[in-house]
């Protein structure tokens, strides 16, 4: 049977005391403590949850004791311009909860409904089958935050001919243009090398020996070319960055998961940036994986995280 349940804030900290020992990833343990009045236990009492002796009732007993001893979650951040949202799965064991916060509110769901979320940006991302390139990257996070940089001077320079009306030319860029950009990497969403940076936790100053090793690299796997002093995007990758111009859709995937009272995290990105042009970011070790995919794929990996048991050790 489907419960929901919505608590204040200060609900959570206060019935998190019934419980004693919360995990260290439980809404109980993470909410601040507010005052919590007569009139809040009386709300409580009203909708069932407790009763006049301030104990759990059973209805709603298993709900509250996944989030006070949660051992994983999953949480899908999804923003778009000034539209935001974001989901929360929770798991003890085999059991799941999710979890909206709104304003001063927490709207809690038994049992989870792991494909509530994917419903809700598919209006967003439409469902097609189709890329609109084959690119995929499996290379040193260097490399891959270099290739982000030319992509989005390349990207910069097709939206300044835009906007003057212009016929577009791009000569390509200069190693020192490269080498200047990638250790200045502005905060903007707008920008593929800063999400790769952010994934990567940033990087160390790039010297004009490093930029110039992971361009032949770049030249050597035919992302790039070069022409006298210039370095300009070629076949896929070309595409890919043609394609790539405005991103629209944002979402981060973070997973969790506890042991032995620590915590261990992974996350990728979804970046959209047309109804034809997703591109999937994840880090593993010291490389960053960057692939092109469809809406319709994926959505349903986005249903598969979400469908799972956090299991990241």
């Amino acid at each position: 049977m489907n419960k929901e349940l919505t608590l204040k804030n200060r609900d959570l900290n206060w019935l998190g005391k019934a419980f004693g020992d919360n995990s260290l990833i439980s809404p109980f343990k993470l909410s601040q403590e507010e005052e919590f009045t007569a009139g809040d236990k009386k709300r409580l009492i009203d909708i069932g949850v407790i009763g006049e002796d301030n104990n759990v009732k059973a209805d709603y007993f298993p709900m509250l004791d996944i989030l006070s001893g949660a051992d994983g979650y999953i949480q899908v951040v999804f923003s778009r311009g000034p539209v935001m949202a974001k989901k929360t799965i929770l798991t003890k064991k085999d059991e799941k909860v999710s979890l909206i916060y709104k304003a001063d509110e927490a709207v809690i769901n038994m049992p989870s409904n792991p494909y509530g979320m994917v419903e809700y940006l598919k209006d967003f991302m439409g469902s097609s089958k189709l890329t609109g390139s084959d690119l995929s990257l499996d290379e040193d996070a260097a490399d891959v935050l270099t290739f982000a940089v030319i992509a989005d001077l390349y990207k910069r320079e097709v939206l300044k001919a835009y906007a003057a009306e212009e016929v577009f030319v791009c000569p390509g860029f200069k190693k020192q243009d490269i080498l200047n950009s990638v250790n200045n990497i502005r905060a903007n969403s707008q920008s593929l090398s800063y999400h790769v940076f952010v994934l990567n936790s940033g990087f160390e100053k790039f010297t004009i020996e490093k930029v110039e090793e992971i361009l032949n690299s770049l030249i050597s796997k035919g992302l790039i070319k070069r022409e006298e002093e210039f370095y300009m995007l070629q076949g896929d990758a070309l595409l890919f960055a043609g394609n790539f111009l405005v991103i629209e859709n944002i979402i981060e995937v973070i997973v969790g998961q506890v042991k032995d009272d620590k915590l261990f995290r992974s996350n990728f990105l979804l970046i959209q940036a047309g109804p034809l042009d997703v591109v999937y970011l994840e880090k593993s070790d010291n490389k960053i994986f960057l692939e092109c995919m469809s809406s319709l794929n994926a959505q349903t990996l986005l249903s598969t995280v979400l469908s799972e048991k956090p299991n990241i050790i």
